[in-house]
């Protein structure tokens, strides 16, 4: 479903990609673990060409992202092409992101209603997206008036929303206060119950180790070792790994 080959990206003369390489299969939960700056946030990114690639490629389902091939060589592609292609890959920020001046049901809604689905079948799948989500009572909540976690949950009902393929999600714990980061991390063992296929980049290891197909453990912009939550939490093979973990465990 996610194919990421050899993907390189720097910012100035800092290279915070150095050739990673990963696939994901439909249906599968890949955690991503790392230290703060080893690329995490910025991995995520290329996969929906919020951030253009130096070198390398990512497709998701078999279609490259933000360019298209002709022959041996690559084309970017315009920006509406490049939004169409965002509709299928959902994606949750650490800090929300909501528009303040819009309800929780507005927020769900926009991004398809954009997309020119009818109002009235938008509205009824926002609605049953923030019933999943637990929200069901706050479709008429502002931002404001919500608690992070509840925004946090809106902003994955509005992920869902355009129906994606795949979603991302970017340390969607880290900026909620401890006692909210549960009914998050619920609705995200829901979603990987469901069979939605998710990349994950958290610190919340419990979380990895019960919802996690596989753990990814990335390093100064490098794929340092994957595996099983098992094999990856409980036998590290390499140094790096191991001295990270013991830091967080």
């Amino acid at each position: 479903m996610i194919e990421v080959l050899g993907v390189h990206k720097s910012f100035g003369t800092h290279e915070v990609l150095r050739g990673v390489s990963l696939e994901v299969a439909a249906g599968e939960v890949v955690v991503v673990l790392g230290p703060s700056g080893s690329g995490k946030s910025t991995l995520l990114r290329t996969i929906n060409h919020l951030e253009k690639v130096d070198r390398g490629f990512v497709s998701i389902d078999g279609a490259l992202v933000g360019y298209r091939r002709s022959g041996r060589k690559l084309y970017e592609l315009k920006e509406r092409e490049v939004l169409r292609q965002r509709a299928q890959i959902g994606f949750v920020f650490q800090n929300f992101n909501l528009f303040p001046h819009l309800t929780a049901l507005e927020n769900v809604v926009e991004a398809p209603l954009a997309h020119g689905r009818p109002r009235a079948e938008v509205r009824a799948e926002g609605r049953s997206l923030l019933a999943r989500v637990g929200l069901a009572d706050k479709e008429d909540a502002y931002p404001r008036q919500l608690s992070g976690g509840q925004q946090q949950r809106v902003a994955i009902a509005r992920a869902l929303a355009t129906r994606p393929k795949v979603v991302l999600f970017d340390e969607p714990t880290s900026a909620l206060d401890p006692e909210l980061v549960g009914e998050v991390l619920d609705v995200l063992r829901d979603l990987a119950r469901s069979g939605t296929t998710m990349v994950v980049v958290t610190h919340e290891i419990g979380f990895a180790r019960e919802v996690a197909d596989r753990i990814v453990f990335l390093d100064e912009g490098v794929v340092v070792e994957e595996g099983t939550p098992s094999a990856v939490l409980d036998h590290p093979v390499h140094e790096r790994t191991r001295a990270f973990l013991s830091k967080v465990l």
